[in-house]
């Protein structure tokens, strides 16, 4: 025994041996089942193409693999190592959710985050831990990608979607060259700027330089405003983690605007964080879908307690409750805010004001958002209990598919699926955090299988008879299996 081991502190190389034991454990003798599609015009043709390569996209590529889905690929925009929002534009010191979720593993043990945890600093280390630090989280998922040779093309930008009842045609494009993607099934799991884009609310930024601004799920360089002057707005998690950023690297001062007079404190979704909503909430009835998620929206989210306590303890924090921002302008060099207490001026600012779930907004479902079944086609909310924002949201299926508005006018759609924020309406609340992971991500997996089943079935078939009409080796007793 090693002195590692002794101390309990064994290395990621001896967990990546526990990880493929594992695999060979559970790996049962079942084969890769899906019958090859025939290549298109000389093209290959995948069975499952994700796009993303973050939490989900990795997470979806594993469960695929697992369920002997292997002809599949996943493209990122992000150079390799960049991948998600945990190098760019999440800025937590620490993840929000509790250290011992799960979700991406898929029945294998070493496969979880706490597995690396206690290979790397050892089983006291993380029962000592409160919450795993971001970076680290970070780590362990380029752990997870490389260990199960996840097969991930970075650089690469879906450009647009389009095709027929029979195959998705994605255009991506990777160092300025475009080619045609050939696939049986799509999955968008694109995270919340898929769903729509960063939101910003009208006129306050109409008259202020690019370069004075920021959402904050921008990547933003804070060491450009060291010693700077700096607001935000908005009142949820991400607007405190941007203020504490800009104070850690060097701003003079950072104050975030809420237009509430206080902090919201209760969590809508607290108490529907449980294993039977989660996993069973895309069955339910309309109008039990509508009455949760609509309550949920319409309850102000309230930052983490820790988070802002950790904003609190910086002197050049201020919190301006009762303060919304009405309109901005330049003004000698600075970017006034104008509220109804006063002006104020910055040096930069930064809108920590969530996101829209336009679909329409993302130019590479243009040719197919016109075409998508939305939830006002098929639900009529109770009188005072209308909301156009979830009205516009598409009405998916049960692989999250898009549905045609008008049948036949444009069938790709049913070959297409979302994991994003937009989805809420039809799947539940699992986006944003790690709460709803695994079950959203078993449910795309099952339905996604099923699906392939279900249009490979004549194969299926052929294969089977075929299989009966197999000849009889010489001096054959018995069955081989």
């Amino acid at each position: 025994m090693t002195n590692e081991i002794a101390h309990g502190v064994p290395g990621l190389n001896w967990l990546e041996g526990q990880v493929h034991r594992e695999i060979d454990i559970f790996r049962h003798s079942y084969q890769p089942w899906v019958p090859p599609a025939a290549d298109v015009d000389s093209k290959p043709v995948v069975d499952v193409l994700i796009v993303g390569g973050g939490l989900y996209g990795m997470g979806l590529a594993w469960g695929l693999i697992r369920s002997k889905v292997t002809n599949i690929m996943v493209v990122d925009q992000a150079p390799s190592g960049r991948a998600g929002i945990w190098m760019s534009s999440a800025r937590m010191k620490t993840l929000r959710t509790a250290k011992q979720l799960t979700g991406i593993e898929f029945g294998i043990p070493s496969l979880s985050v706490r597995a690396y945890w206690e290979a790397k600093f050892g089983s006291t280390s993380w029962e000592e831990l409160d919450r795993i630090p971001r970076l680290e989280w970070f780590r362990y998922l380029e752990w997870f990608r490389d260990v199960l040779d996840l097969p991930v093309r970075n650089k690469t930008e879906v450009v647009s979607v389009d095709g027929d009842a029979n195959l998705v045609r994605v255009t991506v494009c990777q160092d300025g060259k475009e080619e045609t993607l050939l696939t049986r099934r799509l999955i968008m799991a694109t995270g919340l700027l898929g769903s729509g884009g960063a939101h910003i609310p009208a006129g306050l930024i109409e008259d202020l330089p690019a370069v004075r601004w920021a959402h904050s799920s921008d990547e933003i360089d804070f060491t450009r405003w060291c010693d700077a002057e700096v607001g935000v707005l908005g009142a949820g998690a991400s607007a405190f983690d941007n203020a504490i950023s800009a104070i850690e690297n060097g701003a003079a001062n950072a104050s975030l605007f809420c237009r509430r007079p206080e902090l919201p404190w209760l969590s809508a979704k607290r108490g529907l964080e449980n294993a039977g909503f989660m996993r069973h909430f895309a069955s339910l009835p309309d109008h039990y879908r509508w009455q949760f998620i609509k309550t949920i929206v319409e309850t102000p989210i309230p930052p983490p307690r820790h988070t802002v306590k950790r904003a609190l303890e910086h002197l050049n924090f201020h919190l301006c409750l009762g303060s919304p921002w009405t309109a901005s302008r330049m003004e000698d060099d600075k970017v006034v805010i104008v509220t109804p207490s006063g002006e104020y001026r910055f040096d930069f600012v930064i809108f920590g004001t969530g996101f829209d779930m336009d679909i329409a907004r993302r130019p590479e479902m243009a040719a197919l958002a016109p075409h998508m079944l939305q939830w006002r086609d098929r639900f009529t909310p109770p009188e005072g209990e209308e909301n156009e924002t979830l009205l516009d949201q598409p009405y998916l299926g049960d692989a999250l598919e898009f549905q045609e508005r008008i049948p036949g006018a444009c069938p790709v759609l049913g070959r297409v699926s979302m994991l994003g924020a937009a989805a809420t309406l039809s799947v539940g609340p699992l986006f944003g955090g790690l709460n709803g992971l695994k079950f959203l991500l078993e449910r795309m997996i099952e339905q996604t299988c099923r699906a392939l089943i279900l249009e490979t079935l004549d194969s299926f078939h052929e294969n089977f008879r075929k299989g009966l009409q197999a000849q009889k080796p010489p001096g054959a007793m018995g069955s081989t299996d």
